[in-house]
């Protein structure tokens, strides 16, 4: 059994070695129920360190009740820290531009988290129900480390700034953008500073204004152009045309890869096409299926700004950071030029010609309506020929009926080729007399071509 000196010696030796395992200045509360050092009772002010005080209930976080305690102080410290935007930082100049808002501008501000690497722990404390943890890091020291932390930033940022450089000189624009908007937000967490930067050359920069400046300007350099002044849709083309599209980047050099959507309307709604322009600068555009009844339809180019925004990155801000920087749409206004129509017909009943030209002027009406002309034969662009017969299809009871073969051919002037034909010997009339169920199956023949050939004919060719 130890002696009473003995086991003081032996008590005071072990509460040493605890102590010892503790980082260096902690407060240490020998037992739960001791009354909390003053820390706890009122906040601690220091000139010189940034302190963080938090407390955790024991009955919440049964386990992690100090690394949770311990988390909190550091977000507490951290609110200590004061972050403002200064006169030149890439955020205020964002502001002044109209880039973006003041409150885009702070909830990017607020979004940049504190880290605190070489932080000590001054003290804990705890009872039977709270864990309480003070933390704290000098100011010196930690300005100190934020400074290694930027110009290790700064570098990184600069190193992507020159490897922007080679795709530039090259026009492979989409790959420049790439590396210039990685390059701007490895400073984001310094675009609220000023970020002066010294190249190997020595020339100095405000970094990030460099890179968005760099930014805007390779897109403001791009260009595009088109030979053609209008675009014309005629019958000789059949409503088609082929466009080639030149986009140029500086000093007039063709742009490779640049992401283009077009547009123009189309029969259906369709969203602008997205396309890339090849080696040579160029897309080819498909002109076709643009309605007669258009109002004023037009060719629009625009440069696709959003296609460059790099996936890892911020798509708000990104989208925000480009929109300064649009070029105007290429348009180009279409031109529709109708066809003209010639027609005849050879129209008989019962194997003889008759006076009426029921069909002929059946076609010339619904030409009309939508709006084609009808011409000459040698000033047209197709021709339209109907053969029209009708026979006799028996008696039925009191009935008779007459059966009328019918044909419908559309011949293109231009080229002597048949666009469309049709023909039907099944159109049945079936009236008292011969001569009136042929007038009946000539009124069959009228609907067949209003509702059916007529406008398949049309669609063979616009």
């Amino acid at each position: 059994m130890l002696r009473k000196p003995a086991f003081w010696i032996l008590i005071m030796t072990l509460f040493i070695g605890v102590s010892c395992l503790l980082p260096k200045g902690t407060t240490v509360s020998p037992a739960k129920n001791t009354p909390p050092p003053d820390w706890v009772m009122q906040h601690p002010i220091s000139s010189s360190h940034y302190i963080g005080i938090a407390v955790t209930n024991k009955k919440n976080n049964p386990i992690d009740y100090a690394s949770v305690a311990t988390k909190n102080a550091l977000n507490n410290m951290a609110s200590t820290v004061s972050v403002r935007i200064t006169g030149q930082s890439f955020l205020n100049t964002m502001e002044t531009n109209k880039v973006f808002s003041e409150d885009f501008s702070s909830s990017i501000n607020t979004s940049t988290d504190i880290v605190f690497d070489d932080y000590e722990t001054a003290g804990v404390y705890e009872n039977e129900n709270e864990y309480w943890v003070y933390v704290r890091i000098s100011k010196i020291s930690y300005q100190e480390q934020q400074a290694r932390k930027k110009n290790e930033v700064l570098q990184a940022a600069y190193a992507l700034y020159e490897r922007s450089i080679e795709p530039k000189k090259r026009n492979q624009i989409n790959t420049s953008i790439d590396l210039l908007l990685h390059a701007l937000f490895t400073l984001k967490p310094y675009w609220n500073e000023q970020n002066n930067f010294t190249t190997p050359n020595g020339e100095n920069l405000l970094l990030d204004q460099q890179i968005y400046a760099d930014i805007q300007k390779v897109i403001q350099e791009i260009e595009s152009t088109c030979d053609e002044s209008a675009i014309m849709l005629t019958a000789q083309n059949h409503y088609h045309q082929t466009l080639p599209l030149k986009v140029f980047a500086s000093a007039g050099n063709p742009a490779v890869g640049a992401p283009f959507t077009y547009h123009f309307p189309t029969d259906k709604y369709t969203r602008p096409k997205k396309v890339i322009t090849n080696s040579q600068g160029i897309v080819m555009v498909d002109i076709i299926n643009v309605p007669f009844d258009s109002q004023l339809p037009k060719l629009e180019f625009t440069f696709d700004t959003d296609a460059l925004i790099p996936t890892d990155l911020d798509q708000k801000i990104c989208k925000n950071l480009l929109k300064g920087a649009e070029t105007n749409p290429l348009v180009i206004p279409i031109h529709i030029v109708k066809p003209t129509f010639f027609v005849e017909s050879v129209e008989k009943n019962f194997g003889e010609t008759t006076n009426q030209s029921i069909l002929q002027s059946t076609v010339q009406g619904f030409l009309a309506q939508k709006g084609f002309a009808v011409t000459s034969k040698n000033k047209a662009d197709y021709w339209i020929t109907l053969e029209a017969d009708t026979k006799n299809g028996g008696l039925s009871s009191e009935f008779v009926s007459a059966l009328l073969d019918l044909k419908l051919v559309l011949m293109d002037n231009q080229e002597q080729i048949v666009r469309y034909q049709n023909n039907t010997n099944t159109l049945k009339g079936v009236q008292l007399s011969l001569p009136a169920a042929g007038a009946e199956a000539y009124k069959k023949g009228k609907l067949k071509l209003e509702d059916e050939w007529l406008k398949q004919m049309l669609q063979s060719i616009l």
